[in-house]
């Protein structure tokens, strides 16, 4: 199988990709430390202030997503991408006025400022990266869209550790300009990248399909999800996957202190187990991905998730808890990563960016709703609270992983059935799942 890397065009935008997702984490980490520990150091609502970027930028998503959807499909993907692009470097290189305003500049002024570039930034997005993903089908052939998602997913995973670790740095050494100033740098570096990718759009110079009223193409996507019973298991098991994974992200460091008795800074390397594992998952995607099938991958390791939260739920060792979170990073990562060619594959491409626009929002919705309920529960236990059930002990914090290792084993159940359903003998049989011209 030829490597997707052979490409020109996939090579320059997944490089775009790349530094700008690096970009992201990074101007999010600059943005927190120096709200928290700059701007409003010492105030009582520092904490709260300091969230609120990913608070904006959740609701952004919920809101706007299906709507950019629409346009997306109906536009050019080039224009779009460079626009958002465009868009994203003069806000991003904007703030880095914002810490140099005069001291006489109210701080609701400033928080202000802060809170539009959030705004302005993450409604781009919503437009960029349908866009994006559009363009990167087109360039990538059926049966590289395994190992492009997986390049994809490894880089956001990189990001993830890259990112908060420049910025982190940065912020100590210079303050937060140079971190915002190569945010802005690194949506520039997009900007270029998809420049000389010189990836066509398709639906230039062909027939275009009728166009609808805005409200039909709206719902349009929806009518397509219930339609088909693999879009329909996607949605469903990601959904239900988001509910349990929240939850681990948010409690992990009462974890480390409730239930194995460690030091805070044990939560760091649960974390980097977590981000590693990750990575290794999403890049096992590329080779596996061709060879078995992304859908039996995708039930697999949704059922591992389970498995893993489950030992992770009962460690009371940290370097057994580290494994476990290790393997239920990896199954994790090829969850998400499985996704994108299912996806790609089961999709007609006037209709992607709305499709792929309805599954970003809602999950996040269930992520903020399992954060949110269950930082709700913890909060009205007592610390070191304990439940008994047959004789087995649980804690505030374990508890809850155990119910979301269940909706993770619910989950892999779901889909197994609903995607054999599709294809009967799909656990047993060598074929490969077919890609959509």
């Amino acid at each position: 199988m030829t490597n997707v890397f052979t490409s020109r065009p996939f090579r320059r935008l997944w490089l775009g990709q790349a530094v700008s997702l690096v970009g992201d984490m990074l101007f999010t980490t600059t943005l927190t430390l120096w709200l928290a520990t700059g701007l409003l150091a010492g105030e009582a609502y520092a904490p709260a202030a300091a969230s609120a970027a990913l608070a904006i930028t959740a609701g952004v998503t919920i809101v706007l997503a299906p709507f950019a959807g629409v346009f997306v499909d109906r536009w050019d993907k080039v224009r779009v991408a460079l626009a958002t692009d465009a868009v994203r470097a003069i806000v991003s290189l904007g703030f880095v006025a914002i810490p140099l305003l005069p001291a006489g500049v109210p701080r609701s002024v400033t928080l202000a400022a802060c809170a539009v570039g959030v705004i302005v930034q993450a409604a781009a997005s919503q437009f960029f990266n349908p866009a994006r993903l559009v363009l990167m089908s087109d360039v990538v052939a059926g049966s590289q869209r395994a190992q492009a998602a997986s390049f994809a997913q490894a880089s956001s995973a990189i990001a993830t550790v890259a990112g908060p670790l420049i910025g982190g740095i940065l912020y100590v050494a210079v303050g937060p300009t140079l971190g915002f100033a190569l945010n802005g740098l690194s949506f520039l570096w997009s900007y270029v990248m998809i420049k000389l990718a010189g990836p066509v759009d398709l639906s230039q110079g062909s027939s275009p399909a009728k166009r609808q009223s805005f409200g039909r193409e709206l719902i349009a996507p929806l009518r397509t999800i219930a339609a088909d019973p693999v879009l329909r298991t996607i949605l469903g098991t990601g959904i239900i996957v988001m509910l349990g994974a929240g939850t681990l992200g948010s409690l992990n460091v009462f974890f480390v202190q409730e239930n194995l008795g460690e030091d805070p800074w044990w939560f760091g390397v649960l974390s980097g187990a977590l981000g590693a594992g990750i990575l290794v998952g999403a890049l096992g995607v590329g080779f596996l991905g061709p060879r078995i099938g992304e859908r039996r991958l995708f039930v697999a390791a949704t059922i591992v998730c389970g498995i893993a939260c489950l030992a992770y739920s009962r460690s009371s060792d940290a370097v057994f808890a580290a494994a476990a979170l290790f393997i239920y990073g990896i199954a994790g990562g090829v969850v998400e990563t499985a996704m994108s060619p299912l996806v790609l594959t089961a999709v007609d491409r006037t209709q992607l960016a709305r499709v792929v626009s309805v599954f970003a929002p809602a999950f996040r919705l269930s992520s903020i709703i399992s954060v949110t309920v269950a930082g709700t529960i913890v909060s009205l236990l007592p610390p070191r609270h304990r439940f008994s059930f047959g004789g087995i002990t649980f804690g505030r914090i374990d508890v809850i992983y155990l119910g979301t290792a269940i909706i993770f084993l619910a989950a892999g159940i779901y889909a197994l059935f609903s995607l054999r359903s599709t294809a009967p003998n799909m656990i047993f049989d060598e074929e490969r799942d077919g890609t959509r011209a």
